[in-house]
């Protein structure tokens, strides 16, 4: 058995032993030579299996403890079968170890599928069965790829994490979400399409977060020997986020845009004081009453998809609906993804200041942003104006910053510093112009303002935005009349599904049934904020609570 072993180190062979089969490959055993099953038996036989558990089983080769792992598994649990070597996952097939394990609790995934596991999982999530990932490493064979399964698991965990973490926010927002989206469709047809703005910019762009870094550029700028001379930002198109936008305001520099994509009315406040006529690039399910403050014809809309559904793919189709995107989780990023549109070509330079994602001892954000208003306004004794608790509360974590001082940071400013380099990384012509936070990847401009001169170059041709600014009713969105139709049928619909839950039908049986669960099942906005609102039940208690939400969303179609 040995000779044979040495003689072809590189092939998967099956190895007879005292108490059942091994493998050999590339000159080591994967199992015991001396009872092959053993251990994997034993480590499923101290497992401690939750409902709802995802268990990605690596490199599972001859199939054993499958069946034992199978018996144990309790409610909505499923196996994975992970093989990430193509040699050994061709001798499992080729082998047909698995032809007995035949289950609707079993999937397995091949090494080009591994890659594709996270969103796949993420799909399965969406039913509402799966809550969690562990894994189970069935034989040696991980040995060959040990950091691609780390990094599977970790990917698959990450994945399972974001969808209850997304169903938690919707759990507690996503009515107001979904109400916030009706009452602005409203006032869509009044505002400026944000699609006149793609493409427009000819002047470079400066996108300001609510950072520190948006305080040291401001300082820096009333440091220089030119800051009386008005006509120096004014080389620039400005935009910001909401809670930096009176921190610019107080510094005499007025943005072109501010981006809002806040919900919650707290939001008012970074607003008060502030002329009418800044234009706000706004959420479709951001506040509404920004269009009492500002006008809808200062106002542009984009769509952040902060759901999927039937109801919204449909609604993204239709011809009236601005641009969507995928929710950032910041209006910092959100800021930078339409920066990026924009501006007229790749030449023309973004630069960012503000998006820090972290932040230094009991200081959260800069000078004049909202928190830091609402601190002073509070501020006692005992609760003094420096937020030493942000910095030193569970969760957070000290990291040393672009000039290597002590910043502090939390997991989610973490993710959105990791999701803003996902994709801006490798974006042409845009700049980090904070001088504190967390390292972007993208170049970092060190003069961004020196006390000379500005070092940022300039486009000398044509420092102009041919933004398209209409004043005239026909000039506006030319979509009016196919979104008064949408909402008048979405109202209709709505009022036929509240007859047919009251019993006002001569409907009965599976009929009304299947008519309550065609209109019901495409309009998730009437449950996703249900606990149990993954998908859509039939049950009683779900369609009593479907009754309620009728009235509540007819009053603002």
């Amino acid at each position: 058995m040995e000779e044979q072993f040495n003689k072809k180190p590189c092939v998967v062979q099956k190895i007879e032993t005292p108490q059942g089969f091994s493998v050999s490959y590339k000159e080591r055993f994967l199992y015991s030579k001396y009872n092959p099953c053993k251990n994997i038996l034993t480590a499923i036989e101290t497992l401690q299996i939750l409902p709802g558990t995802i268990i990605l089983c690596n490199s599972p080769l001859l199939g054993y403890g499958i069946s034992e792992l199978l018996n144990k598994l309790p409610d909505n649990c499923l196996i994975v079968l992970c093989e990430a070597e193509p040699e050994l996952y061709d001798f499992s097939i080729n082998e047909d170890y698995f032809k007995n394990l035949n289950s609707a609790r079993i999937i397995s995934c091949s090494p080009s599928e591994l890659p594709d596991l996270p969103l796949r999982l993420y799909d399965l999530a969406k039913t509402g069965r799966y809550k969690r990932v562990m894994k189970l490493d069935m034989s040696a064979g991980i040995q060959f790829n040990i950091d691609l399964y780390n990094r599977v698991f970790t990917s698959c965990t990450d994945s399972i994490m974001t969808f209850w973490k997304n169903r938690i926010t919707l759990t507690r927002f996503g009515r107001r979400y979904s109400k916030n989206l009706f009452e602005n469709l409203h006032y869509l047809s009044n505002s400026i399409p944000i699609t006149r703005y793609f493409n427009s910019v000819n002047k470079p762009i400066i996108v300001f977060g609510a950072g520190e870094s948006t305080q040291t550029f401001i300082d820096r700028f009333f440091n220089c020997t030119f800051h009386t001379d008005e006509s120096i930002l004014s080389n620039y198109f400005i935009l910001c986020a909401d809670t930096a936008l009176q921190p610019l305001l107080q510094n005499g520099i007025s943005p072109d845009g501010v981006f809002i994509e806040e919900a919650q009315s707290v939001i008012v406040k970074a607003f008060t004081g502030t002329k009418k006529d800044i234009h706000i690039f706004a959420g479709l399910s951001s506040i509404p009453n920004l269009v009492h403050f500002a006008g809808a014809n200062n106002i542009s809309y984009f769509f952040t998809e902060y759901t999927d559904g039937i109801f919204f793919e449909s609604l993204k189709s239709k011809s009236f609906m601005p641009p969507a995107n995928k929710p950032f989780g910041s209006v910092g990023l959100t800021a930078v993804y339409y920066a990026l549109k924009f501006r007229k070509d790749d030449t023309v330079p973004v630069y960012v200041t503000g998006l820090d994602f972290s932040y230094s001892a009991g200081i959260t954000h800069t000078k004049g942003a909202l928190a830091h208003r609402l601190r002073l306004a509070n501020s006692n004794r005992l609760l003094p104006v420096a937020n030493y608790g942000a910095a030193f509360s569970y969760g957070t974590e000290k990291i040393k910053d672009k000039q290597n001082h002590d910043f502090y940071t939390t997991v989610t400013l973490k993710n959105y510093a990791a999701m803003f380099n996902s994709f801006f990384g490798d974006v042409k012509n845009l700049f980090d112009a904070g001088e504190s936070g967390i390292k972007l990847h993208i170049q970092h401009e060190n003069c961004f303002l020196t006390n000379d001169s500005v070092c940022l170059p300039v486009l000398q041709e044509n420092l102009r935005c041919n933004i398209y600014h209409c004043d005239s009713e026909d000039q506006r969105n030319p979509y009016a009349i196919e979104l008064n139709r949408f909402l008048t049928t979405e109202h209709n619909a709505l009022e036929h599904l509240r007859d047919l839950l009251t019993g006002n039908t001569t409907l009965k049986g599976d009929s009304l049934i299947e008519e309550i669960k065609k209109l019901a099942t495409p309009r998730e906005y009437l449950y996703l904020h249900f606990a149990d609102g993954c998908q859509f039940s039939t049950d009683q208690s779900f369609l009593n609570r479907i009754r309620t939400e009728i009235d509540f969303f007819l009053k603002y179609l």
